[in-house]
């Protein structure tokens, strides 16, 4: 019970990244690469290393789809100041290219992450319906209108930042 006090007081407070100074985190300063020609050599070098491209592979391998490892990767990279977001989105399918490759290249039999959805459409359509006469169901019965309450008297503002009434002044 103890512990779970003594970490309660270890999170964050709300607010407190805006306290920080501008340029404290990586995604604050200028990038590392600035044009998609540069990022997309960041990410070939980076693939080419023997140790990186065994364990992207070896992800691969145990079914996470190619899209959710390419994502991941570009993400971390913004975060770091590597690149920023917008030439992270231009490669990206230029890097799900390049780990498709390096994964046939290994063998391994993976998901891209970008089939699409082979549900059987009748069950679609039957759900669709379902969804469609709920709310015929619900259009069907007629509700009164609600009043809108009218104010008499115009509030006069108060506080500190309160513009000041005329008659005040």
């Amino acid at each position: 019970m103890v512990e779970q006090v003594e970490g309660m007081f270890d999170e964050p407070i709300a607010g407190e990244s805006l306290t920080a100074e501008m340029g404290a985190f990586p995604w604050q300063r200028p990038s590392q690469f600035s044009t998609v020609d540069e990022v997309v050599m960041y990410y070939s070098d980076r693939l080419s290393e023997q140790k990186i491209s065994d364990g992207l592979v070896a992800v691969l391998d145990s079914g996470i789809s190619v899209k959710t490892l390419v994502n991941s990767m570009v993400n971390h990279s913004v975060m770091n100041g590597v690149h920023n977001i917008d030439a992270g989105m231009l490669v990206t399918p230029v890097v799900l290219e390049m780990m498709m490759y390096l994964a046939d290249k290994q063998g391994v039999v993976y998901t891209t992450g970008l089939e699409e959805d082979k549900e059987n459409p009748i069950v679609k359509k039957a759900m669709m319906n379902k969804v469609l006469n709920k709310f015929k169901n619900q259009e069907n019965v007629e509700e009164e209108p609600e009043e809108i309450p009218v104010m008499e008297e115009p509030m006069t503002p108060k506080g500190l930042m309160a513009r000041p009434v005329q008659g005040e002044m």
